[in-house]
């Protein structure tokens, strides 16, 4: 999920630029959200990722599958607005779900790091399966900061900054 800022972002110091939230989501979410992608799922953005977003569910029908991203969507912002103090000031560009098939990689980035996303001020991720049980590799790992990697656990979610502050990549999948 990407958010933007109505305003500019809050200057965040070196020590909350990024907050992992373990539990997030309960593992009957994970599996709701996980049945949700399977059934409609399109090719995504990338070559080997696979991509369920809100307005594709619209388009195609399926509007009813909406249900479950509207409660998640909200406390992903709320916790956003209250680590990184901006309450009222976010509105939600993005919220899609978003499978890292066999051999997906990106290399290092920000997610602010294009003419078309400069608005974007922070993202938060939402894991609905396992490293180790479910796939191999996929780890998200920063360039600074802790915690340096995100190792994928069901129903975890980390929120960060957008910016040259979380530069980031996530290392190749593979399937158990």
């Amino acid at each position: 999920m990407a958010i933007a800022a109505a305003s500019p972002p809050p200057t965040a110091t070196e020590d909350n630029v990024r907050l992992l939230l373990p539990g997030f989501l309960s593992p009957e979410t994970c599996k709701e959200l996980e049945f949700v992608h399977r059934s409609c799922g399109t090719a995504g953005y990338r070559p080997s990722v696979v991509s369920t977003s809100l307005p594709h569910l619209a388009a195609t029908g399926c509007g009813h599958l909406l249900l479950p991203f509207v409660p998640i969507r909200e406390r992903l912002r709320d916790a956003v607005e209250s680590f990184f103090s901006c309450h009222f000031d976010l509105f939600v560009e993005f919220t899609g779900l978003v499978s890292w098939c066999k051999g997906s990689s990106i290399g290092w980035h920000s997610d602010d790091n294009k003419p078309y996303l400069r608005q974007r001020a922070f993202t938060a991720v939402c894991y609905l399966n396992n490293h180790g049980k479910d796939f191999k590799g996929g780890l998200l790992k920063f360039q600074d900061g802790e915690p340096s990697t995100v190792i994928p656990v069901a129903g975890d979610a980390v929120i960060y900054t957008a910016d040259n502050r979380n530069v980031h990549c996530v290392d190749e999948c593979a399937i158990i």
